[in-house]
């Protein structure tokens, strides 16, 4: 199952939430009117004896029924709605709530800086921006998750006691399998699927609230009591179908996940003494968390332990999940056979090696249509040579820019590095914002990094935008505000905008904006392609301009012509008249992000088609194609502008 794939069905797993929620919420329906039934009934019996079949049943009337239905359907409507609105921030809401601490790179403690280290090599080896890293230091258990709404407000958590358990193998299995729901979808699906099983659980939180209430006096006390009881009975209910639809929804993805972070890593011994581990540890995978329930469907194992919860398991047992990704571990493990690390080791060294003769392979492809192919099955996947292409990515760039990207103030100061100009009038004016607009020690790490910043390698540019991404979104909303003005100043300059400046602010704000602009979080109904085809000009006008502006008219129409064909409209595309402008392509990518994953597919596949056209996909091209597929939600790692 290719990227596009997996985001299609997590977008058919959504559809199917929805429709078990429906189903909830009409069970609900049911057992509260059973309920009040039963009550009246025995309000109907003078003596205090149980009411009879009969007698409860002819407490039934349709009145009461639509009434107790819509009051049931508005309680769960509303926390579900109350649930999803406060996790609007995106996943640092749910780390925090879990009592993760965010981790940042001034860290000594040395398995606090391995985990950061896998992270940000998986991030970029994926194509993908750094995502904040929490820590829960008080879990000792073994366990992980990824949480957010999309790329821009991801979070990875981890336990201590993973960090504390788990060699440097096992680790990036784990992350690799974060990763994994991260691409594919999973994550959105968990955070909405929290929001809507808050609303069921309510009811029951309503209960409990009127039974403390009520324990505390005892004038007339007896009908508080007896409705609170009622209500957690009912609320008992709810966590029943809520526990049914996480493991409806759960427990295949975790096996798919598995899957991917062996393809990922292609060490499947290191997720599978991961999990060894977990069966072996003392705190196994549990978190200690009063919260750990609510997100129990989004961990790496099994995070809580009832006996609902083993009903109705969100995780496969960890034997068999071992026995998927590694069918003879367990056997090995226990012979102590030291072969599998020798193995795994020389597949890591060889990396660089492969991914050389894989550029060499496409770039001598006869048709443009291998090199788009090679590309597309590349996107939203992760594999040992993007992770190795990732660590040689991180080890050339020079070590004090390395670490300017995770120090706030010198992470400001690299970002306007980049857009220094090269005509001295310009950099005057440049240097002078920054130094009036900017705070006064950015200033003086600009001057001490520019050199170092002008001479980078372009292939280092997008890498360097990924990591210094969680850095800015540290910023004070003040200082982010001013880091925007400078940012659009210093682009402006010169009175013009170039493609890497464009690519450099959309990378930018469309994951910083999201950290602070809660609002970028709401759900927006996808768009057909054809009702689209003004902002498809537009992009395939921008790619044709910049790819191959010394073409003849002629000549860019029989690429377009192809790419037309790839999305397959049954019409004619027509860039005549559209001006180059990249406020207009920003306007036309932001309603082609709207686009179902299917036709995203085809819409990078045809503007590929028109990059590589000429059989070549320089690095320039690949900063601007990881642009357009960033705001397309489709990662692209870095890897591929080696072809």
């Amino acid at each position: 199952m290719d990227f596009f794939q997996s985001q299609q069905q997590a977008k058919r797993n959504t559809s199917r939430l929805v429709g078990l929620f429906g189903l909830a919420i009409i069970s609900l329906i049911v057992m509260t009117n059973l309920l009040v039934m039963l009550l009246f009934g025995f309000l109907a019996i003078e003596d205090g004896s149980l009411p009879s079949t009969d007698v409860v049943a002819q407490q039934f009337d349709w009145e009461t029924f639509f009434f107790i239905g819509i009051s049931v359907t508005l309680v769960i409507l509303l926390g579900s709605i109350y649930k999803t609105m406060s996790l609007s921030a995106g996943g640092k809401t749910i780390a925090e709530s879990l009592g993760g601490t965010l981790l940042t790179h001034n860290v000594t403690e040395l398995n606090e800086r391995k985990l950061l280290n896998v992270v940000e090599e998986m991030a970029i080896a994926s194509g993908t921006p750094v995502p904040s890293v929490y820590l829960m230091k008080n879990e000792h258990g073994i366990n992980a998750f990824a949480a957010g709404f999309k790329n821009s407000d991801a979070v990875i958590g981890v336990t201590q006691g993973c960090i504390d358990t788990l060699d440097r193998e096992e680790l990036q299995g784990v992350v690799a399998h974060e990763f994994s729901h991260i691409l594919n979808g999973d994550m959105r699906l968990n955070m909405r699927l929290l929001g809507i099983l808050h609303g069921i659980l309510v009811i029951g939180y309503i209960g409990y609230f009127l039974l403390r209430s009520a324990g505390g006096s005892r004038k007339n006390a007896m009908p508080i009591l007896g409705l609170g009881f009622s209500l957690v009975v009912i609320g008992f209910g709810g966590n029943f179908f809520g526990n049914m639809i996480k493991a409806s929804v759960s427990r295949q993805r975790e096996y798919l996940a598995d899957a991917s972070a062996v393809q990922f890593t292609r060490n499947k011994d290191g997720i599978a003494s991961a999990l060894n581990k977990i069966a072996k540890h003392s705190y196994g995978s549990t978190l200690d968390t009063p919260q750990a329930p609510q997100m129990s469907h989004a961990y790496f194992s099994n995070g809580v332990s009832s006996f609902v919860d083993s009903m109705f398991a969100t995780h496969p047992p960890i034997e068999k999940r071992i026995k998927r990704v590694s069918p003879y571990f367990l056997i090995k493990n226990k012979m102590a056979n030291q072969q599998a690390k020798k193995t795994t080791n020389t597949e890591t060294n060889d990396a660089t090696t492969k991914s050389a003769s894989k550029a060499e392979k496409v770039a001598s492809g006869v048709t443009a249509a291998v090199i788009v192919n090679e590309i597309m099955t590349e996107v939203g996947k992760v594999n040992v040579e993007n992770i190795s292409h990732a660590q040689h990515l991180i080890a050339q760039i020079p070590t004090d820019v390395y670490q300017a990207c995770h120090c706030p103030f010198k992470a400001r100061a690299l970002i306007y590095c980049l857009l220094l100009n090269k005509e001295q009038a310009v950099l005057t004016k440049q240097l002078k914002r920054i130094k009036d607009k900017g705070d006064h020690e950015v200033i003086d790490h600009v001057l001490s990094l520019r050199e170092q910043v002008v001479n980078l390698e372009i292939r280092l540019r997008l890498p360097l935008i990924d990591l210094v991404l969680p850095t800015l979104k540290q910023l004070s909303i003040g200082r982010y505000q001013l880091f925007k003005s400078n940012l659009d100043y210093l682009i402006n300059a010169d009175e013009k905008v170039d493609t890497f400046e464009w690519v450099l602010q959309k990378i930018l704000l469309r994951h910083l904006d999201t950290e602070y602009n809660k609002n970028n979080n709401k759900y927006i109904k996808p768009t057909q392609m054809k009702n689209n085809i003004s902002s498809i000009n537009v992009l395939f006008a921008m790619l044709i301009n910049f790819c191959h502006a010394n073409l003849s008219t002629e000549q860019s129409q029989k690429i377009l012509m192809i790419a037309s064909d790839v999305l397959n409209l049954g019409k004619e595309l027509n860039i005549s008249g559209i001006s180059y402008d990249y406020l207009i392509l920003d306007n036309a990518l932001n309603v082609l992000s709207t686009l179902a994953p299917a036709d995203k597919e085809k819409l990078l596949r045809a503007s590929l088609y028109i990059i590589t056209s000429n059989k070549l996909f320089s690095s320039k091209e690949m900063e601007l194609m990881r642009a357009i597929a960033d705001t397309l939600d489709c990662p692209m790692p870095p890897q591929l502008s080696l072809s």
